[in-house]
């Protein structure tokens, strides 16, 4: 393991940081919004001074970072990001900021890992600045601040593909162009188009800070709303239809996309993994509509869902934009989802737990991943049919590779006992610091108390936002004890980096030379 240069490149990434700071501050600065700007120079100053020793202190070659390296870089550079990301928010705690470093931590992390899950209890509360930067966060980590990194800097040459490798989600990571560099700027490049174009379309409704926010949201797949009743605040089905357009094009591969800009047709439709995506986004749909128009629950008949729910398009209308917000793992609301008939729910956990595409900027499982295994279970009928016939894993007319397949099953064995894991931790700690005073004694409390454990780890680990029970769409994570939050941050780490990135770091034989 070259340490050195592992320190130099996460100092690397501290100064980059510093640098993006610079953008909420000129936002505080043109809205008058004075009272965080202190906050932003301090962070921006105490980034680039301890970037700037590890970068100088221990500068090496970096043109030959192995694998270990690539994986241990992203994985620290993502925790330093955010435990230095933090820092606006907590040092302007006596302006609105947040008080307790452990929730500014959280909601960095949400940010950076474009979890959407948050402490606010109050969102508009929080200076216009800080408001910014809250979304910021989701945009820089949606398409991955390392890959950015990656992108400006040539200079990393071969290391720089062990760090695209680690952080690019998905089974594989397609490179566009020879020099890996070219790809991280391409992919960035279709990235920041398509959020301009979507900020364009929502400035008339939202003006310019709203629609900034809410494409830095969108786009990342993220879910941070400027809002406290997230994207139902503004009532409007312009829109809706606009952030459901960008969810479903921000959880489908970015590959595709700019294959569509250089003019080679849209091979989105001729895309295996893209059609289950959109496929399962129109079942589903088709599915909860029908449910929400002719099935009775609690708060359909209320004044203020009736509107919402008396028609056969007002249940299309909030199933689609639910359906689009939990497969892309992006979270707006637009309804309380949680109040949804029983087998809407059951979709909707199935959704949250598939994700987007490869190569999106969702998270989740990853559609490609759900179509290998199916096929996989598939062939190993055939097998048992045929037990000595060759029968490859295909997937769109091309087979896979040994080696994917076993990633995939490798992935999918270590994403359910990990979430399994956690699910039970959350239980315990939840057990003994009820958020209900009377939940240790409260049969009906200790189901909710379950409900919540198990929504709040698959809404952080599947980076998705909102979950169930007390960690619902109309609620948010204040409530989660300490040491519940730390296991949530973990969650969300091991979601946006799939695991592996992950747990390398924690194996001593990576740090062994």
């Amino acid at each position: 393991m070259k340490k050195a240069e592992v320190a130099s490149i996460c100092g690397l990434l501290l100064m980059t940081l510093g640098a993006t700071l610079l953008c909420p501050l000129g936002v505080a600065y043109a809205l008058d919004s004075h009272e965080e700007i202190p906050a932003f120079w301090k962070s921006i100053a105490i980034s680039f001074v301890t970037g700037g020793l590890l970068f100088w202190g221990f500068r090496r070659d970096r043109s030959e970072l192995g694998r270990r390296e690539g994986f241990v870089i992203v994985a620290l550079g993502w925790a330093l990001l955010s435990a230095f990301g933090a820092l606006p928010f907590w040092l302007a705690a006596p302006v609105g900021g947040i008080p307790s470093y452990l929730d500014a931590y959280f909601e960095t992390m949400s940010g950076f890992s474009t979890t959407g899950a948050s402490i606010l209890t109050d969102i508009e509360a929080l200076p216009k600045g800080l408001l910014f930067w809250r979304s910021m966060t989701h945009w820089l980590g949606g398409m991955g601040i390392v890959v950015l990194t990656v992108a400006i800097l040539p200079f990393l040459g071969a290391g720089g593909y062990q760090i695209f490798r680690a952080e690019v989600p998905g089974p594989t990571a397609d490179k566009l162009r020879p020099r890996i560099a070219q790809t991280a700027k391409i992919l960035w490049s279709v990235y920041v188009v398509l959020t301009l174009i979507q900020v364009l379309l929502l400035v008339a409704p939202m003006g310019w800070y709203d629609a900034c926010c809410h494409a830095f949201g969108t786009l990342a797949t993220g879910g941070f709303s400027t809002k406290n009743g997230s994207v139902a605040d503004y009532a409007s089905v312009y829109v809706d239809s606009v952030i459901i357009v960008f969810m479903i094009l921000a959880g489908a591969n970015f590959v595709l996309h700019y294959r569509l800009a250089l003019g080679k047709g849209l091979s989105h439709l001729g895309d295996a993994e893209f059609r289950f995506y959109f496929g399962l986004i129109a079942f589903s749909t088709a599915f909860i509509t029908v449910l929400l128009y002719y099935s009775q629950f609690p708060g359909k008949g209320t004044a203020e869902n009736l509107a919402k729910y008396d028609t056969i398009s007002g249940c299309f209308r909030y199933a689609l934009f639910q359906v689009s917000a939990l497969v892309t793992t992006t979270g707006f609301v637009t309804a309380d989802f949680d109040a949804w008939p029983n087998p809407c729910r059951v979709v909707i956990v199935l959704l949250m737990i598939c994700g987007g595409c490869a190569g999106s900027t969702g998270g989740g499982v990853k559609v490609i991943r759900i179509v290998v295994l199916v096929k996989y279970g598939f062939r190993e009928i055939a097998r048992l049919v045929r037990p000595h016939a060759v029968v490859a894993v295909k997937v769109g007319g091309e087979s896979i590779e040994r080696e994917v397949v076993a990633r995939v099953m490798g992935f999918m064995a270590l994403y359910s006992v990990l979430f399994f894991i956690s699910v039970g931790l959350m239980s315990i700690i939840l057990h003994f610091q009820p958020l209900d005073a009377t939940a240790s004694v409260n049969r009906a409390a200790q189901d909710n108390s379950a409900i919540t454990a198990f929504g709040a780890v698959l809404a952080t680990i599947g980076n998705i936002g909102p979950g169930f029970a007390e960690v619902g769409p109309v609620e948010n994570f204040s409530a989660i004890p300490g040491i519940g939050k730390v296991l949530l941050i973990f969650c969300m780490l091991l979601g946006r980096l799939e695991i592996f990135a992950v747990l390398v770091v924690l194996l001593p034989l990576t740090w062994r030379r």
